[in-house]
């Protein structure tokens, strides 16, 4: 190592992470087979970012950029002195980069090809380290009309105004102009994001915050320090245009199930600069986390992020399984590991019911409407997300009955369902039975049953142990006499044994995805990789990881992932709110599985099957020509990057069921139901259990009238509001994903009223007719009836808020022309 650059900073207990010595592989065969042999040739003979280099080198330079910043932070050359002034900032930067193209990488993981150092200081130099902050000098993004042609400058903001001929734009949150300077074709500055979270006036019972609620959890006092912590709000990341004014419309979005604020940002990136481009619409994006998020105890893992550093992200997540002493930097910092919690540990989460939910966007939403022009606020969500959304659009915030309705939707623009129906308002009437169990869980049950899951079930004071089929004994007394039944606080997922989906799962996702940042494609992923002795990995060593053990052999980061989410494997099969078209398996090199990413076609015809024609019926299969449309690399971005992540680790299923009954069904040969839709028949020829069952389980979807109106529960659940919904609505589909064909949007249309907006012409229907020209591609009512449908054919489940601006993207150009049309 050269001398010249400090290394201290990186030092880590003595082990290393593979250290990645081959090139990322092409696929293409021949050229597979010499990366395999002699990939280190290879490279040399390639400029900087050019040929079979270029994707390892964008890794390598981001990787050594990650070293830069712990070594030359830009914020401590201020241009106070001589040794703080953009000539010192390139000083330190060059040693750094001399370091890492040493043929020894710095930590044995960050290096870089000795042809990519002059591209590293021109990154340096073009950057505003080094100038002092009263200069105001920030990256100036220049789009030269007559030229055509993007160019970016270090320049004082009041230099960087727009003039004839040339379009300018200050981007004061970006350092350097690579990162700030989008290429589009005004050249405008790239999103930035920041997360915020605002007090709910939603106070469910049981929960850390709520007047009267004591904590006593070690591990809750641990997190949060404070005893007298509030779990009441409602957090969302904000992904705005660097240097934007006013917006002049802001798209909130929910994620869907396991979900989280991430899910958005390639989207976010995607349409936010396009929306200004085309139609010149200051856009924002809010993407909302739900209050579970709260929960996910990540300060080891942002630690890791800012350091580039998958070691500290393992360590935190799983050291003590491990064995591994505690890496410094965590020592330094919160000086522990990650808490994880157990359902006992967060009962509470039971009391987290749709209206909670329903509140906390709620309040959101009026952030939103107090930060842009003339209350142009829209809401929309993906998958579960569409759910939240009718429900919010559906509801009336006035809780108490006795004044005029305050119905959600009143304060948005329009709705944007994407891959996911949203909700309807028919279905057989709710029982009596269903009313009393969803008024027992809701009034105590449900939070005894998940705090102490000892007896089948716990009655509605929630400490007495019953039964369904002993209840009326068990029970007695009580208001309602029913027994909920013992579940789990938040999702988890077991076949037998074997560990499907748990927080520690989802988790794991965030190490391996900051490794993929500099090592995408080459070394071993990290959650697999033997740490000092052989056997001593994550998959091996941690109960809760034994599912991802049927993923297969070693593979990189990518092969990992990529088996996991990817849209064509065994995991998609049977979860596909995962499904994900990032491209297809590769090669095995040094005894890893590779995998070939979007941009590094041709694609094996696996990987694109054609299934078959449009559907005519209901229900609709995947139909059409498949797509690999997700950019790998952007995804591994939006695992980790920021105060949020890509996933929801304590999804909150209990509280969510609040709303809705398990039914029993006497005999599944053909019987009545005995709990839920009591009284209705059920089973029959053939019939599971279980299936007979299902038919009779009851729900509220977005009418909770005899609830709310006829039992005077509006504290439960409030859905009166869903007929009066006179909006436009924007839906997006995939022929791959969940929703597939716009028919699957027709129970929504139909329970909705007619569009009244400025956009619409106030006559025609949001459903013209369901049947024509077939129940699978119905005649909607499209602008005119605020009721529109785009399919993205080959799209996967994921890929509708993922997938790369292309021609094959039917969500990003509507989307941005909807938001333009309604706002107002």
């Amino acid at each position: 190592m050269a001398s010249s650059f400090a290394i201290d900073p990186f030092a880590k207990n003595g082990l290393r992470l593979p250290v990645m010595k081959t090139a990322r592989s092409s696929f293409l065969p021949a050229l597979a087979f010499v990366l395999a042999v002699a990939p280190v040739a290879v490279r040399a003979a390639n400029r900087c970012g050019h040929g079979t280099s270029a994707a390892q080198d964008a890794a390598d330079i981001r990787g050594v950029r990650a070293a830069i910043a712990l070594a030359c932070p830009c914020a401590a050359f201020d241009g106070s002195s001589g040794s703080k002034n953009k000539a010192a900032f390139v000083r330190c930067v060059r040693a750094v980069a001399r370091d890492a193209s040493d043929g020894t990488p710095i930590d044995g993981r960050f290096q870089l090809r000795p042809q990519c150092k002059g591209t590293v200081l021109r990154i340096a130099r073009q950057s505003d380290c080094g100038f002092a902050p009263a200069a105001d000098r920030h990256p100036c993004c220049q789009h030269v009309a007559h030229a055509g042609r993007n160019v970016g400058t270090v320049t004082p903001s009041a230099r960087c105004g727009s003039a004839a001929g040339a379009v300018r734009s200050s981007c004061p949150s970006f350092h350097f102009v690579t990162d700030a300077c989008s290429g589009n074709a005004l050249n405008t500055c790239n999103t930035v994001a920041t997360t915020t979270s605002v007090p709910s006036a939603a106070q469910p019972a049981n929960t850390p915050g709520t007047p009267g609620v004591s904590v006593t959890n070690p591990n809750l006092l641990m997190q949060f320090g404070d005893p007298s912590f509030s779990l009441n709000h409602a957090t969302y990341t904000r992904f705005r245009r660097d240097g934007a004014g006013l917006p002049d419309a802001i798209l909130i979005l929910v994620p869907g199930f396991e979900g989280g604020a991430n899910d958005f940002k390639i989207l976010a990136e995607n349409v936010i600069p396009r929306a200004f481009v085309e139609q010149g619409l200051v856009l924002e994006i809010w993407a909302y986390d739900r209050r579970t998020n709260q929960l996910e105890d990540r300060v080891g893992l942002d630690i890791s992020e800012a350091r580039l550093d998958p070691y500290v992200g393992l360590d935190w997540l799983f050291g003590t399984e491990l064995g591994l002493t505690l890496d410094p930097v965590l020592a330094a910092g919160p000086n522990r590991r990650a808490l994880f919690y157990d359902s006992t540990d967060v009962p509470f989460i039971a009391s987290w019911t749709p209206l909670v939910f329903a509140r906390d966007i709620d309040a959101v939403v009026d952030a939103a409407d107090a930060a842009v022009r003339n209350h142009n606020v829209f809401l929309g969500g993906h998958s579960m997300g569409t759910t939240f959304t009718a429900r919010y659009a559906s509801t009336d915030f006035d809780l108490s009955g006795a004044g005029p309705a305050r119905p959600g939707y009143a304060k948005l623009r329009g709705l944007v369902l994407i891959e996911g129906g949203g909700g309807t308002t028919a279905g057989a009437p709710l029982t009596d039975d269903t009313l009393d169990r969803m008024i027992a869980k809701f009034d105590g049950g449900l939070y005894g049953a998940v705090k102490d899951p000892s007896s089948p079930g716990r009655c509605v004071d929630g400490t007495t142990a019953c039964a369904i089929d002993t209840e009326a004994t068990d029970c007695a007394g009580q208001v309602p006499p029913k027994c909920t039944l013992t579940g789990a606080a938040y999702s988890v997922t077991r076949i037998g044994s074997i560990n499907i989906l748990n927080p520690r799962i989802v988790a794991a996702s965030e190490p391996s995805a900051i490794q993929g940042a500099y090592d995408p494609d080459g070394g071993e992923n990290i959650i697999q990789a033997d740490q000092g002795t052989p056997g001593n990995n994550a998959i091996a060593k941690v109960s809760d990881l034994n599912g991802l053990a049927l993923l297969g052999g070693p593979s990189t980061v990518e092969g990992g992932i990529g088996s996991f989410v990817d849209d064509d494997g065994a995991v998609s099969s049977l979860a596909f709110f995962v499904a994900t078209s990032v491209g297809a398996p590769g090669p095995m090199v040094n005894g890893l599985l590779t995998w070939q990413d979007i941009t590094e076609g041709p694609l094996p015809a696996s990987a694109l099957p054609n299934n078959g024609p449009p559907p005519t019926a209901l229900p609709a299969p995947v139909w059409g020509q498949e797509k690999e449309v997700t950019k790998f690399t952007r995804l591994l971005d939006a695992f980790f990057a920021g105060d949020t992540n890509f996933t929801d680790w304590y999804y909150p299923s209990s509280g969510l069921s609040v709303t809705s009954v398990a039914g029993q069904c006497s005999n599944a040969s053909g019987g009545t139901c005995t709990v839920g839709n009591v009284g209705a028949p059920c089973g029959g020829s053939g019939q599971t259990q279980a299936t007979a069952d299902a038919q009779c389980s009851q729900a509220i979807s977005l009418d909770s009238t005899a609830l709310s109106v006829g039992r005077g529960r509006r504290d439960i659940e409030n859905l009166t509001q869903a007929a009066n919904v006179d909006i436009p609505v924007i839906s997006f589909v995939g022929s791959n994903g969940l929703a597939r064909v716009p028919g699957a949007m027709v129970p929504f249309g139909t329970s909705i009223h007619r569009c009244t907006a400025p956009s619409c012409d106030g006559v025609t229907d949001r459903v013209v007719d369901a049947s024509t020209p077939n129940p699978a591609f119905p005649t909607l009512g499209g602008v005119a009836g605020g009721f529109e449908v785009y399919v993205s054919e080959g799209f996967a489940h994921v890929d509708v808020v993922t997938a790369e601006d292309g021609p094959d993207n039917n969500v990003i150009g509507p989307l941005a022309a909807f938001l333009e049309r309604n706002a107002q």
